[in-house]
């Protein structure tokens, strides 16, 4: 890769000979064929050429991996790729709603006349972010001894940095880091649910990096066999960030796990997480309810937590109590009371909740109903006057039901307390600038014909720089909404249906739900037949 520092030498001595060429030529001898207009033209070529690298270097639109062979390009053909960049930046800001058909003249006047900046070694990456432990203390606090006099410390502290704001500006959830072998690291950014490697690190330095992290995390550096858990945070330039670390010693060194709670992102509505306007009706008119529970059931990283943050926004916090009890805080809502569930300190959900009811409130959203004893107290609770809000983990809609079973709760109870059952799953959506026809089977044809489905509303993920070559950018939920009605509360509360039963009519129910609800979304565009597939193949 070309150095940059490098290239903005080679420019700026570039820039001088053709100066000093230009002076010598004036001042030459005045047999020489000259054109005032020539080099006029030549030398406001090279400056635009110039001009071009430094918006090349900035632009958002070009991959941070082919953003060299951009800056090579600019120098050659200036005008011509200074006009594409902003062309192409206009687009995305008037398709993203940021920029009115009405102000592209003044924004392509103001774009003109705004100077633009290289940014300094010192206003690279790791300056664009700041990260701190729980307490607020900086990275140069804690390693305040060693920083000094220290480049190598300095250093260490500024990969680090680079790297959390790479997983960052991914939109990674999680950020992994695992030895591959005795001398070599992995660094994997999970984004949209899938691992992307982000780099290969030496095992030396890729150490150095883990006892910066678990410094500031709180963890002790010295211990490397054990299993550990810390937090840290990252300001940012829009808001804050913050981290649950766990490290554990593995075969060939230590693994580092860091979930990402990335609070610039904001909550998603019900809407946003992929609820339709009816069932986004239905859902507002029960959380106005002054009782009754609502439970949300899927696997691990189903966007379970997501949905409750959904439903939580659409509660008048002025005129309800809501208290959360979470593990961990994902987001900060004001004039919510949050829990943080705190193992060491002996505060369990079960714990949490117990004193939750001793505090007046309207709302409890209860995390993870995870025992027993969580489960009794959510359930006692919606009969006494309080709405709730849970996750539970489980299958379909059904198998939440048999769940609560297994939890020592009678079928009586479970048909009185719950209101509303939610099943989802996430899939990928498609990246709005790459996607396109997909080439179909057969089978596929005459199923569109069948239904009378054009072929054309069938897309495939292409994949580009802005969804990182995968074709997907973002996910979206399908879902399965149970309403308790009263022929299940009948069949619940007469023992009429055995749990095996229940769960297996469950989950076939649920799979074909999905899949419905898979095809209405390939169907509009938002996601691809291959995503659908690989989401139900594995439900039977």
């Amino acid at each position: 890769m070309v150095s940059m520092g490098v290239l903005a030498a080679s420019v700026d001595a570039c820039s001088q000979l053709l100066l000093v060429g230009a002076l010598t030529e004036l001042a030459g001898d005045s047999t020489l064929s000259f054109s005032p207009l020539k080099t006029t033209f030549f030398i406001g070529w090279f400056y635009l050429c110039l001009y071009s690298v430094q918006r090349s270097e900035n632009s958002p639109l070009i991959n941070n991996k082919f953003r060299y062979l951009s800056n090579i390009v600019a120098l050659v053909f200036g005008p011509l790729h200074l006009f594409v960049l902003f062309v192409g930046d206009t687009v995305q800001k008037v398709q993203d709603g940021e920029l009115a058909a009405s102000d592209i003249f003044t924004y392509t006047l103001a774009c003109i006349l705004e100077k633009p900046t290289r940014k300094k070694a010192a206003d690279l990456t790791p300056r664009t972010i700041e990260l701190l432990d729980t307490s607020g203390r900086s990275f140069e606090s804690v390693y305040s001894r060693q920083i000094q006099g220290d480049p190598r410390s300095r250093k260490v502290q500024e990969r680090a940095c680079e790297m959390i704001l790479a997983g960052i500006n991914s939109r990674a959830s999680d950020i992994l880091i695992d030895p591959k072998s005795d001398s070599e690291y992995t660094i994997r950014f999970r984004v949209d649910g899938f691992l992307r490697i982000h780099e290969m690190v030496d095992s030396a330095a890729c150490n150095a990096l883990i006892n910066s992290l678990k410094a500031i995390a709180g963890m002790d550096i010295a211990e490397k066999r054990r299993p550990q858990d810390g937090a840290f945070m990252a300001k940012i330039s829009n808001g804050e960030v913050y981290f649950r670390m766990a490290t554990s010693g593995v075969l060939g060194g230590e693994k580092l796990a860091i979930r990402v709670m990335d609070q610039t992102r904001g909550m998603l509505t019900l809407p946003e997480v992929g609820f339709s306007k009816e069932q986004v009706k239905m859902l507002t008119k029960i959380v106005q309810q002054p009782q009754g529970m609502i439970l949300v059931c899927g696997p691990t990283g189903s966007g379970k937590t997501t949905t409750l943050y959904g439903m939580l926004q659409t509660i008048d916090f002025q005129e309800r109590n809501v208290i959360t009890v979470e593990d961990p805080i994902e987001h900060i809502m004001p004039h919510v009371s949050q829990i943080e569930v705190n193992t060491k300190a002996d505060l369990t959900f079960a714990k949490a909740l117990r004193s939750i009811l001793r505090q007046d409130p309207d709302v409890i959203c209860v995390g993870e109903i995870r025992d027993s004893e969580t489960a009794q107290m959510a359930i006692q609770a919606s009969q006494t006057g309080h709405l709730v809000l849970a996750t539970l983990h489980a299958n379909s809609n059904i198998s939440a039901l048999v769940r609560l079973m297994d939890l020592e709760i009678k079928p009586l109870l479970i048909s009185s307390a719950i209101s509303v059952v939610i099943s989802q799953r996430l899939v990928r959506s498609l990246c709005r600038y790459c996607k396109g026809p997909a080439e179909l089977t057969q089978s596929q044809l005459d199923y569109c014909v069948q239904h009378d489905v054009s072929k054309t509303r069938i897309l495939k993920a292409n994949g580009c720089g802005h969804c990182g070559g995968t074709g997907y950018y973002g996910r979206t939920a399908i879902l399965d909404v149970l309403y308790m009605n009263d022929d299940l509360r009948t069949l619940l509360c007469n023992n009429q249906l055995s749990p095996g039963d229940m769960k297996n009519q469950g989950d076939k129910q649920f799979s074909s739900s999905l899949r419905k609800e898979g095809i209405r979304r390939v169907l509009d565009g938002t996601t691809t037949l291959n995503e659908i597939k690989r989401l139900t193949d594995n439900m039977g």
